[in-house]
């Protein structure tokens, strides 16, 4: 199972701040946490795409690809983009 670090702001729904879940790509992932912590995909994305305030890693590669593979040792991160000038 992939292991998902979620934000602070969503931890709320988890309880904690990582998950190990189940799929064959990002966005299957993020189904099965929807599953076990509803209402989490409605925060994470609109209109089947990431919101633009987050950031998707997986295994340490910056991604907004959701068919991007996961396997079983993956890490999945998603991160709150930070904004500044």
């Amino acid at each position: 199972m992939a292991i998902v670090f979620i934000p602070s702001q969503l931890q709320k729904l988890t309880g904690t701040a990582q998950v190990e879940v189940e799929g064959n790509t990002v966005r299957e992932v993020v189904t099965q946490m929807d599953i076990q912590f509803p209402g989490i995909q409605q925060r994470m994305f609109d209109d089947g795409q990431l919101l633009p305030t987050l950031q998707l890693s997986v295994d340490h590669v910056m991604t907004r690809v959701l068919s991007t593979s996961v396997k079983a040792t993956t890490e999945v991160h998603f991160l709150p983009v930070i904004g500044g000038g």
